[in-house]
């Protein structure tokens, strides 16, 4: 769902194609049917890349997708822009644009927009990171890529996740900067599936692999400062995020729908939260209430939910979250 218009959703599919719904289109310009005596509207996607121009768009399954963020002076109040990562190592940013001369009759120029839809895709840039502008990254044979963040200094910079065991800094541009790739010192190739920045300082950020370590990270030095292994027993590592409650907590799911709550202010021997499920753990998020402690929402595959509050006790209070990390850092480096 987009940050910037929530009735705009994007979907990334396994063909290489992106689909958009625009929710806020009328149900009489989509189908509709009928289960279990209740009407339900089934909408086609208001625009879709895959009758886009074959060099403009991805060929191989879409693995993630975000929200970019652009510098004050380029941000257009009618558009916004979305980067697409598929698992040859393509990434594609896309400019959002409202469509004001909508026909129902459809578009003879962009055969991706449904009749009277009113918002498209057009590609503003095509990052290949299996070549890179660094000539010193050794990639061969090609990296297979998963997901990715945009660098929070440079807008122009992604950090991407490979199957090599590294994770890769590329640029929009010709400048990158020293390192341009991630790894621990002795690292073997496998899935890093997962990445976060730090909410309260984003020249730190995590990366879990799919061997069930997860590494600490500060840009501008290649291995990481801290790794955590054999707390999942070996099972691959889904999701890794930072709270944004606190610069030391983060949360960590793996392959067997187990949830565990860290934070490196109070030890790093072990998480403080253990949580397995049985019925099958898709997602998790946190949300910040007004006050009290966060709230984690899981949602699970029988598309139930459950919110569940951090432990006020599990996370030592801090006035200056900026200098909570690297205050503990200096305590162990």
């Amino acid at each position: 769902v987009s940050p910037y218009n929530p009735t705009l959703i994007f979907v990334g599919c396994e063909d290489g194609s992106i689909s958009v719904w625009d929710l806020n289109e009328p149900g009489n310009l989509h189908s509709s049917a009928q289960v279990n005596n209740l009407a339900f509207t089934v909408r086609s996607p208001t625009y879709n890349t895959s009758s886009v121009q074959v060099a403009e768009a991805h060929h191989s399954k879409i693995t993630h997708m975000d929200a970019v963020r652009l510098d004050q002076e380029l941000q257009v109040a009618a558009s916004f822009q979305i980067a697409s990562l598929d698992e040859s190592g393509i990434l594609i940013v896309w400019v959002v644009i409202s469509v004001t001369d909508a026909s129902l009759s459809g578009s003879q120029i962009d055969l991706g927009l449904r009749p009277g839809g009113k918002v498209k895709l057009v590609k503003s840039a095509l990052i290949n990171v299996n070549f890179p502008q660094n000539p010193s990254v050794d990639l061969f044979p090609e990296v297979r890529t998963f997901s990715f963040r945009q660098s929070y200094s440079d807008t122009s910079l992604y950090f991407v996740t490979t199957d090599q065991g590294t994770v890769l800094k590329v640029s929009r541009n010709s400048s990158i900067g020293q390192p341009t790739t991630y790894a621990p010192e002795y690292s073997t190739p496998t899935i890093v599936g997962s990445m976060d920045f730090n909410k309260f300082n984003w020249k730190y950020f995590l990366a879990g692999t799919a061997d069930g370590t997860v590494c600490l990270f500060y840009v501008d030095r290649p291995t990481p400062l801290l790794v955590l292994d054999r707390f999942t027993k070996g099972r691959p590592v889904r999701t890794v995020k930072w709270s944004r409650s606190s610069s030391t907590l983060f949360y960590v799911m793996d392959s067997a729908n187990t949830f565990y709550l860290w934070d490196l202010s109070e030890r790093d021997s072990a998480p403080l939260v253990v949580e397995s499920y049985s019925k099958g753990l898709l997602s998790f998020t946190e949300m910040l209430p007004s006050a009290g402690p966060p709230v984690v929402v899981f949602t699970f595959k029988d598309g139930t939910m459950e919110g569940h509050h951090v432990k006020k006790s599990a996370i030592r209070d801090d006035v200056n979250n900026v200098s909570k990390l690297e205050g503990y850092l200096a305590t162990v480096l």
